[in-house]
């Protein structure tokens, strides 16, 4: 497995996975072809406080994404990384993926003071998960 930034090569992956993503349970609510445009092009760009990584399989086939966003909390008296989408297709799930990644973000973001995402109480898996994670 690989984690690596979103480049343009991966923009078909990420726009199919996001719209699967935002048609699912796991969100209260849809976004429109635009906005998950948006999102993926500036994930690219050179924004220094959004990332996007994609989740690769050892065949180089794309397995999962990610949105993270950093941002000064002064109640912690540092950065913030908010999770904001993390994303593994259905048939990747439950192979330990999402710990890996939250292993990798930690190692990705090693001044962070907090690390924060949101999930739709329903959501029972990612909760889990979530949770095992801290």
């Amino acid at each position: 497995m690989q984690i690596i930034k979103m480049t343009e090569n991966d923009r078909k992956d990420i726009m199919d996975m996001s719209a699967e993503f935002y048609s699912s349970d796991a969100v209260d609510h849809d976004a429109d072809e635009e906005k998950l445009k948006n999102v993926f092009e500036t994930a690219i760009s050179d924004f220094d406080t959004f990332d996007g990584f994609i989740i690769k399989d050892e065949d180089g086939n794309s397995m999962g994404y990610s949105y993270i966003s950093q941002y000064y909390e002064s109640e912690i008296g540092g950065m913030c990384v908010m999770i904001i989408d993390l994303f593994i297709r259905s048939e990747h799930r439950g192979k330990g993926i999402a710990t890996s990644f939250f292993e990798f973000i930690k190692n990705e973001y090693k001044n962070a003071k907090r690390f924060r995402l949101e999930v739709m109480p329903n959501n029972n898996g990612a909760i889990n998960t979530y949770r095992k994670w801290g």
